[in-house]
């Protein structure tokens, strides 16, 4: 607070613009986000059930049955959590601790305008590696961080579309590790970032943020005739590559079996691209262009027919090499985004030849970080501008900022539209003490029904939904496990040969089978589809034999049993995880031993210097 006192008392006019640009910021976001915060009890519509259940499963496995959230028992008669994309994403988060002590509405409004400032701040830090102006600064989170696409996506429920606030860090991150000044520092945050887009489930940011620096590094060494920009991203990966790990490997072995291929033709017209940019018609159900397939919220992205100019006068007039470069990223990017326009349009061609984009479809989505790299070119000229006119006009910053404010504020109000529209479902009584089963839809409603069946009513009711939405499966693929009271149960557990076989206690990741009349050689058959992962011990009876075979019978988790078990208790580790937190301890610890050398080094040095 004393330096922020000295720095109005000493350079008001820019103190004054500073402080006005990080109230915006905080505005900005609160002007999209306020309406959740109305009534506080009510669940999100459309895909916000199903990515809820996802933390709502993290939060149960913590805190009632204190185990890691490996498996999901509720979804599709049993599926890898961790090993999923999108799940167990509030565990390695900033927001776990207000999901461990939060109701799950209010978390999950905490992470949404969290992430929403986080992505703010990152923007607006960006800029600061290109220019002084705080109202250029501004200009770039206005622009890009809560504009209509994310409000339409958060509205919608595409959660992962949150991880894009770790995209304008990675980048400053980069920018700062070109210098001289605490590069292995810098190198650290970028690898951290990464690693963050991982662990938050960005199916899509965390594709297009690999493709933005790489395509800015390679740009670069081109520019600069030096691979210097290439060695450092490629170290930074490999830090996010370790950090990440625990979480990588097991969506690598998920995906091994799952893969998430997706044919992609949508296109986008020039007459639509620029509707999307300029109507303030985009709730959640507008729509103001012709676009197929899907809704709005995958198309709509309002910036305003001024934020659309500036964009368009930074391409055409900013100059620099780094702005050159932004911009060429940023076009491609632009390019990406009308889709597959042509059979050799860049779209087609990435999503035909590059392995992790055929599990990406509706490319309207390169246009989110398109926004954001040239409104940094835009910022970039603005600043240029003020910066050199600051020392005859002090008061210039304040002006761009007051104006800057305005259209941010004008963003924000039309991302907020669909924002109202959002968060109107009401759960019903939940009995408690329900045993676990399977169920073929599932049993429990919202007091007003949406379009998809609820996973997070089941899951809190402790049934297991067959018919279930939110997970990727194999083409063709049926469930193997059964539903209670349908033919072909047989009981959660069982004995192939008939005899009793008990469930004596469920958790998500550990089941406990009680086994009164088991015979030496019989199978015990688990109601729940194998995968990978599932281990097997006698933990009552057959002395010697301790750890079992687990392999698939019809698909099921079945064991072997030795003479004499008496009871058998299965759990869940997901593949790759122990393997994955190796690398992720020996990533730390060498982190760690250059930080003591740098610090050790007399000239204070960075130890790092390609």
């Amino acid at each position: 607070m004393e330096r922020w006192w000295l720095a109005i008392q000493k350079r008001p006019w820019r103190a004054s613009a500073a402080t006005v640009a990080w109230v915006m910021l905080v505005a900005t976001v609160w002007t999209v986000v306020r309406p959740w915060f109305d009534d506080t009890s009510t669940y999100g519509f459309h895909d916000w059930d199903v990515v809820t259940s996802f933390r709502y499963l993290v939060k149960t496995s913590l805190l009632e049955h204190h185990q890691f959230p490996g498996w999901n028992p509720y979804a599709c008669g049993g599926y890898p959590s961790w090993g999923y994309v999108e799940g167990g994403t509030n565990l390695v988060s900033p927001w776990l601790p207000a999901y461990l002590t939060l109701p799950m509405p209010l978390a999950i409004r905490v992470e949404v305008a969290g992430m929403g400032l986080l992505g703010a701040f990152g923007a607006y830090a960006l800029g600061s590696c290109f220019t002084k102006s705080h109202g250029a600064r501004l200009l770039i989170a206005a622009l890009w961080a809560v504009n209509g696409r994310w409000g339409l996506q958060i509205a919608s429920g595409h959660a992962w579309h949150l991880a894009y606030a770790y995209l304008p860090w990675c980048l400053y991150f980069f920018e700062r590790s070109r210098g001289e000044h605490r590069r292995l520092r810098h190198l650290v945050l970028l690898g951290v970032g990464l690693a963050m887009l991982v662990y938050s489930g960005g199916i899509y940011p965390l594709p297009h943020t690999v493709l933005v620096l790489g395509c800015y590094a390679v740009v670069s060494a081109i520019q600069d005739r030096s691979v210097r920009p290439l060695w450092l991203l490629a170290l930074g990966g490999l830090i996010g590559l370790g950090l990440s790990a625990p979480k990588l490997l097991p969506i690598l072995d998920t995906f091994s079996t799952d893969p998430r291929l997706i044919p992609s033709g949508e296109r986008l017209s020039l007459g639509a691209f620029v509707t999307l940019l300029t109507d303030p018609n985009q709730r959640f159900y507008s729509r103001p262009a012709k676009v197929s397939p899907y809704g709005w919220h995958e198309w709509g992205m309002y910036i305003s027919s001024a934020g659309l100019a500036l964009l368009a006068l930074g391409v055409v007039f900013v100059e620099g090499r780094r702005e050159r470069a932004y911009k060429a990223v940023g076009l491609l990017l632009l390019v990406l985004g009308f889709g597959a326009f042509h059979k050799f349009a860049p779209w087609t061609l990435l999503h035909q030849h590059v392995p992790v984009f055929k599990s990406q479809h509706v490319p309207s989505r390169f246009l989110y970080p398109a926004v954001l790299l040239l409104a940094l070119v835009a910022a970039a000229g603005i600043g240029r501008i003020v910066d050199r006119r600051r020392r005859r006009h002090p008061w210039l910053d304040l002006a761009l900022t007051a104006v800057v404010s305005l259209l941010a504020l004008n963003v924000a109000q039309v991302a907020q539209k669909p924002m109202r529209d959002a968060m109107w479902m009401q759960a019903p009584d939940i009995p408690a003490g329900r045993s676990f089963h399977f169920s073929v839809n599932p049993p429990f409603q919202y007091k007003k029904r949406d379009w998809a069946g609820p996973m997070l009513l089941s899951m809190m009711a402790n049934t297991g939904v067959l018919n279930c939405y939110g997970v990727p499966r194999a083409k063709g693929w049926t469930w193997a496990a059964a539903a209670r009271g349908r033919r072909g149960y047989r009981g959660e557990a069982y004995l192939e040969g008939g005899a009793k076989a008990e469930v004596a206690q469920f958790s998500p990741n550990q089941i406990r089978v009680s086994l009164p009349a088991a015979a030496a050689g019989d199978v015990l058959v688990l109601n729940m589809h194998h995968r990978s992962g599932w281990h097997a011990e006698v933990s009552a009876g057959a002395l010697g034999q301790r750890e079992l075979e687990v392999r698939p019978l019809r698909r099921l988790i079945a064991a072997q049993l030795p003479a004499g078990a008496r009871e058998v208790t299965f759990w869940y580790r997901p593949p790759g995880l122990l393997l994955g937190l190796g690398l992720c301890s020996v990533t730390i610890g060498l982190l760690t031993l250059l930080w003591w050398r740098r610090r050790e080094d007399e000239d204070g040095g960075e130890v790092l210097n390609p």
